[in-house]
């Protein structure tokens, strides 16, 4: 998110992005830690009840945490893998 900050709503268990001039939240449904790199499986705040999740990383650049959605099918389905298998557990 290019100018734009993100954190996360502990208490509300949501992933919040600000740019400025308004906020967008995100359900957290799961975060993974895998290989050293952190995941969230994220749904829009305001969708439905079947909405689409979306896979992103967290990563650091320097100093500062940065954001990246998961777009690689390859990783995607590491990523799938493992929170299938945490649901099992």
């Amino acid at each position: 998110m290019s100018n734009g900050k993100f954190w996360i709503d502990e208490d509300k268990k949501e992933l919040v992005l600000s740019d400025g001039k308004g906020e967008s939240r995100f359900f957290i449904e799961d975060d993974l830690v895998i290989d050293g790199v952190k995941y969230l499986i994220v749904v829009d705040a305001r969708a439905g009840e079947n909405a689409d999740a979306t896979v992103i990383k967290i990563l650091n650049e320097g100093e500062e945490e940065i954001i990246i959605p998961v777009e690689e099918k390859e990783e995607f389905e590491k990523v799938q893998a493992a929170y299938l298998e945490s649901l099992e557990d």
